[in-house]
């Protein structure tokens, strides 16, 4: 195994094309193609099903790609970190993310501090809560965007973003028309998908089905990632509960959950972060960017 077979694995995911990802990574087709067979013999399976028409992971390679990603990501950091060692006056922002973050969120709420601040390199990390907690800690990161009710109390905070959720009904191919809406304490009699937990969504959904004081069944498998749940929940397996940013543009089953006083369901997002780190003087401007700047650029990007 080598980088570059991973390179190449993760830009034929990225764009569903094995000759759009060797014009990325400025290599032949013929050359990027013997790589990925290398490694998917070296793996013991096929990571791509490949026709005439389409390319698209196989169930194995959506196992595989969060660890080949994984792999990019600390290359990556590590040569951040190596630069931020050799060059006291680089500076750089190290945000850790948890995968129910809506990315294009930040990056749009950034996009002003970047150009006012060129001088600032900002990394993206997404890793699960525990992940996040260490690294946290032991400062390899300066700042992280979680569910709110996950945070840890030692933590300074701010408050970031709220976002709707939305009920995947169990499709049992009938005729009959979704209502609007769904409330959570007249769901359907269906099992709810959950992830591993890693990523928050199952705490922040255990969370509020006991603050509405409703008890739900959960599948008893777990789904990978927010496109397995969506995909079982249209083959009848389980129902799903998920945040908006998390849901295909083009799902049509999808319906807002309301709480029982009326209200829609939503989770909440937080920026947060340590004392150790707010004493850097960069980093706290960053934090007083977040904390009076970006609510404003938050209202403007999520009423659009």
């Amino acid at each position: 195994m080598n980088f570059k077979q991973l390179l190449f694995t993760k830009s034929v995911a990225d764009t569903c094309s094995f000759s759009k990802a060797a014009e990325l990574c400025y290599a032949t087709q013929p050359t990027l193609s013997n790589a990925i067979s290398q490694l998917e013999e070296e793996m013991g399976g096929k990571i791509f099903v490949r026709t005439t028409r389409k390319v698209q992971l196989t169930a194995f390679g959506e196992y595989l790609l969060p660890f080949i990603n994984e792999i990019l990501n600390n290359r990556s950091e590590l040569e951040k970190a190596a630069n931020a060692y050799h060059n006291p006056g680089y500076k750089l922002i190290r945000i850790g993310l948890s995968p129910l973050i809506d990315a294009r969120l930040v990056n749009d709420v950034l996009k002003d501090y970047r150009q006012e601040h060129p001088e600032v390199s900002i990394f993206f990390k997404e890793c699960l809560l525990d992940d996040l907690a260490e690294r946290l800690t032991t400062e390899q990161i300066d700042i992280a965007i979680l569910p709110s009710n996950l945070r840890q109390e030692a933590w300074n905070k701010n408050a970031f973003y709220e976002e709707p959720l939305y009920y995947l009904p169990q499709d049992l191919h009938t005729t009959q028309p979704l209502p609007a809406l769904f409330t959570i304490n007249a769901l359907p009699d269906a099992p709810i998908i959950m992830t591993g937990g890693g990523c928050g969504l199952n705490g922040s959904l255990e969370n509020i089905f006991k603050q509405e004081n409703v008890q739900y069944n959960a599948y008893p498998g777990q789904a990978l990632s927010y496109q397995v749940i969506e995909e079982w929940a249209s083959l009848g397996i389980g129902a799903g509960i998920l945040p908006k940013a998390k849901i295909s543009s083009d799902n049509n089953s999808a319906r807002s959950l309301q709480l029982n006083n009326g209200s829609l369901a939503t989770f909440r997002y937080e920026w947060v972060w340590t004392d150790t780190t707010s004493d850097r003087p960069f980093i706290a401007e960053f934090i007083y960017y977040v904390q009076q700047l970006v609510p404003a650029l938050v209202d403007e990007s999520t009423s659009v």
